[in-house]
């Protein structure tokens, strides 16, 4: 086992923005060559040890991109075992990151509690944000992408806990789609075309990974943040919907309800403002031209389109036609 050299230092702490640094300290930026030392350097602070099988001879070629909330690294080369330590997410020692693998080329296994499952070209690995776990590749030469992300993905729940036969995602629904996104944000899109596909493409790493979440342990008003949130995502394309609504359904007052969300960087009314924009943006790229854009803003619970286009140029930057024109193009369905 390589190990990280007496000269790297630890980052000065494991913030998502210290490790998006150090990642880039490490591994540079754009495209490049690493070996096993780079490799050992970059995890080993971060609680991975690291095997190659392939000793000292490793290679790689890496492509480090920094998009909106992430950073993505595409990694093609020697494999390499990486052991895992996850401390949970509000421990002072742990790192503030979430990792999303998409395998592209070789065979792999993902171990964790003595089981084994087999990963291949076309899966994806949600790497557990809390234990002990190994990713090993069995191949010559692997290829694959690593959506590095802060700890919102996985909500505001401090301890997050993903279902055991969820961690390795085979033939779900949005992965083909992510992988389309990945091709067009390695290729340096230009800034526009770039904008939309890292949010889009966020949003679909979010849900997959939303999907996979399981249930919130009772404690500090949290059961009651995420029946809120379940009805947000329930009735979101209700336009009447609003948090009297909301605490009529959950039998609690208005005020109650408020009080849940004291302290938490999302409030009810923009938790359901992103939940209806996430919702209008899925529709906008999926390249059906009979939807209009007020047709879209009704189908996501906006008043209209002029509501829906102040709500999406405050949180994209852009109109939700120069969003559509953009997500066809990353798409490769229309150009702008």
């Amino acid at each position: 086992m390589l190990s990280a050299p007496p000269r790297v230092k630890r980052p000065p702490d494991l913030s998502i923005g210290s490790v998006f640094a150090w990642i880039a300290h490490t591994l540079g930026t754009g495209r490049g060559e690493i070996g096993a030392a780079e490799i050992a350097a970059l995890l080993g602070p971060m609680g991975c040890e690291t095997t190659f099988p392939h000793g000292p001879a490793s290679r790689a070629s890496v492509h480090v991109v920094s998009v909106e909330k992430m950073l993505l690294i595409r990694y093609r080369g020697s494999p390499f075992s990486a052991r895992f330590r996850r401390e949970a997410v509000g421990a002072v020692d742990g790192p503030r990151i979430s990792v999303v693998e998409l395998v592209h080329a070789g065979r792999g296994r993902f171990v964790q509690d003595d089981r084994a499952r087999d990963v291949v070209a076309g899966d994806a690995i949600l790497h557990p944000p809390i234990g002990e776990y190994l990713v090993e590749w069995l191949d010559d030469e692997c290829e694959r992408t690593y959506a590095v992300m802060s700890t919102r993905l996985f909500g505001r729940r401090a301890d997050p806990v993903l279902h055991d036969d969820d961690l390795v995602q085979r033939a779900a629904p949005l992965l083909p789609a992510a992988v389309e996104l990945l091709d067009v944000l390695v290729d340096e899109p230009e800034p526009l075309v770039a904008t939309v596909a890292s949010q889009t493409l966020y949003a679909l790493l979010a849900t997959t990974v939303a999907g996979a979440i399981g249930p919130a342990e009772p404690s500090d008003g949290g059961v009651l943040r995420d029946r809120a949130r379940d009805v947000l995502q329930r009735r979101y394309a209700e336009p009447e919907l609003d948090a009297d609504a909301v605490a009529r359904e959950l039998r609690v007052s208005r005020r109650h309800l408020f009080a849940q969300f004291d302290g938490e960087n999302d409030s009810l009314a923009s938790t359901l403002r992103d939940i209806r924009l996430e919702h209008a943006a899925e529709l906008l790229a999926s390249g059906d031209r009979a939807l209009t854009v007020r047709r879209i803003a009704r189908a996501s619970g906006f008043g209209g389109a002029t509501q829906l286009a102040r709500a999406f140029r405050a949180r994209f930057g852009l109109t939700p036609t120069q969003f559509r024109s953009a997500a066809l193009r990353a798409n490769g369905l229309a150009e702008l």
